[in-house]
């Protein structure tokens, strides 16, 4: 099923988080708001050879390093539009960040083995990225567990995902998951990013209530070589459907 998302991927990209109640009306089936901040850091190195130096005359070799960051941090807001046959979920999600990081609402599907394809005319950034790929509907499904309550998911394609996913706690539905995941993108740039994430799941409402997430991606291409460490960081502040029960 999931080949036909782009085509309704498609059909989807006029709907933002004002029209997702407009075109329906009703409201979203459900609104989110996640507190994030995110924190990024990068080295590049390049080699270098044949330049003079100091006026001498002589060729110099070695390496030069370039270094930077940034950070932020503000909302991101989520609403969930409805749930596909294929079980993919329609999201709109949007950020406002109080410097730079900002987003404005872009319509994903994301599905439970992580897979988020994502309206390529909008902006979407990491941290929502981060954010939405533990948003899909049974993304805890207690018949893809083992007997220590672990899971594996494997993608192949120009951008291949390993990850191992272990429930580490779980008080009534309240868990803790520990993510190990490796994406590799075969590309003109090939580049790997290692991922280490320990997941906030209710597992009663299908949520993730928080995330920290530490990533390194390291690429290189001829003799540049880049390596970027971020970390995010989202705890759950409203859940409509939390409210509604109340």
């Amino acid at each position: 099923m999931k080949i036909l998302v782009a085509a309704l991927l498609a059909a989807l990209l006029p709907i933002t988080a004002s029209a997702a109640t407009t075109m329906t009306g009703a409201p979203p089936q459900r609104h989110l708001v996640y507190a994030f901040t995110y924190g990024v850091s990068t080295d590049t190195q390049m080699h270098t050879s044949g330049i003079a130096e100091n006026g001498s005359g002589g060729a110099a070799s070695g390496m030069v390093d370039n270094t930077g960051g940034s950070s932020d941090k503000g909302t991101i807001v989520v609403d969930v539009v409805r749930e596909q046959p294929d079980s993919g979920l329609v999201i709109v999600v949007s950020e406002q960040g109080q410097a730079t990081r900002k987003a404005p609402p872009a319509t994903c599907v994301v599905f439970s083995d992580t897979t988020t394809i994502c309206d390529p005319n909008q902006k979407v950034t990491a941290e929502e990225l981060t954010l939405l790929r533990f948003l899909g509907a049974h993304f805890v499904d207690p018949s893809n567990l083992d007997a220590k309550g672990h899971w594996h998911v494997e993608r192949d394609g120009p951008s291949s995902t390993v990850a191992d996913y272990t429930i580490s706690k779980n008080n009534n539905g309240a868990m803790t998951i520990d993510e190990v995941r490796v994406v590799k993108e075969s590309s003109s740039r090939p580049q790997v990013t290692n991922i280490n994430s320990t997941i906030g799941y209710d597992f009663t409402k299908s949520v993730p209530t928080s995330v920290t997430e530490y990533a390194i991606l390291r690429s290189e291409q001829g003799e540049q070589y880049s390596t970027i460490k971020s970390e995010t960081q989202l705890s759950l502040q409203t859940d409509s459907m939390a409210t509604a029960k109340n």
